[in-house]
């Protein structure tokens, strides 16, 4: 009895194997290479010609130069997709001349897509030379020469530069929003004594409009317009400055 119970007490005491001492040694250095070789398969990956940036496409640029944005783009040709610092790109080309908008978009394999969406001018105007407006009243900045279908301001001592802008583009977009593009077919805008006036293209036609409820005379002009046009042939005036009435002068 008293031998069994000694034997009992030297297997309690004996040592564990040499294996599995070194057990979680190996565990540890099997997630330690494991992890490391995971980690530079995701950079092999990331860094691969796939999603590495190789291609850049630009839209949407009308007047802006093409190569004023390529040139901010360039730099990071050869950057992973996933590395680009799109905010500062963005904020970078929305910075460059007549840009209102930009978007930009990751598209595999390896291509940074720009989508540029330039401000709309609104009309030229005439101090001395030409200025290109947009819808604001502030100058647009002009690579080569100006758009030749855009109305033109005539600067006038009746109202301010700001005031005839104003007037002007309550104008033009309520010809823009004429069941016809009437827009398309006015040379000039100014001042007149009694209101604003603006110049047909075709047949030098002028148009006098109020100062106030501009959009609501230029529906009046098109409710009249079919019959004008049936006549082929518009009259020297046409008076809107009544809410009542057109009035059509030789």
């Amino acid at each position: 009895m008293a031998k069994s119970k000694r034997a009992g007490r030297n297997m309690a005491r004996r040592k564990p194997s040499r294996w599995r001492r070194l057990m979680p040694i190996f565990l540890l250095l099997i997630l330690v290479f494991g992890g490391w070789g995971s980690w530079r398969g995701i950079v092999a990956v990331v860094d691969s010609d796939f999603l590495t940036t190789r291609y850049l496409e630009v839209e949407g640029c009308l007047v802006l130069p093409q190569e004023l944005v390529l040139e901010i783009l360039e730099p990071h040709r050869g950057t992973p997709l996933a590395r680009l610092p799109m905010d500062s790109l963005r904020a970078e080309i929305a910075a460059l001349p007549r840009v209102q908008k930009v978007d930009l978009d990751r598209r595999l394999p390896g291509t940074l897509r720009c989508r540029v969406e330039e401000a709309r001018p609104l009309a030229l105007w005439l101090d001395g030379g030409f200025q290109e407006l947009d819808r604001e009243g502030r100058v647009l900045e002009r690579f080569g020469a100006a758009p030749p279908d855009l109305p033109i301001l005539i600067p006038s001592d009746l109202v301010s530069r700001d005031s005839l802008i104003f007037l002007a583009r309550e104008a033009i977009v309520a010809m823009e929003e004429a069941s016809f593009d009437l827009s398309r077919e006015v040379s000039e805008i100014r001042v007149e004594e009694r209101g604003l006036a603006f110049v047909r293209n075709e047949g030098g036609t002028l148009v006098l409009l109020g100062w106030t409820d501009i959009p609501g005379r230029i529906e009046a002009y098109r409710e009249f317009y079919p019959m004008l046009e049936s006549q082929n042939d518009f009259p020297r005036e046409l008076d809107l400055r009544y809410r009542d009435q057109v009035v059509a002068r030789d």
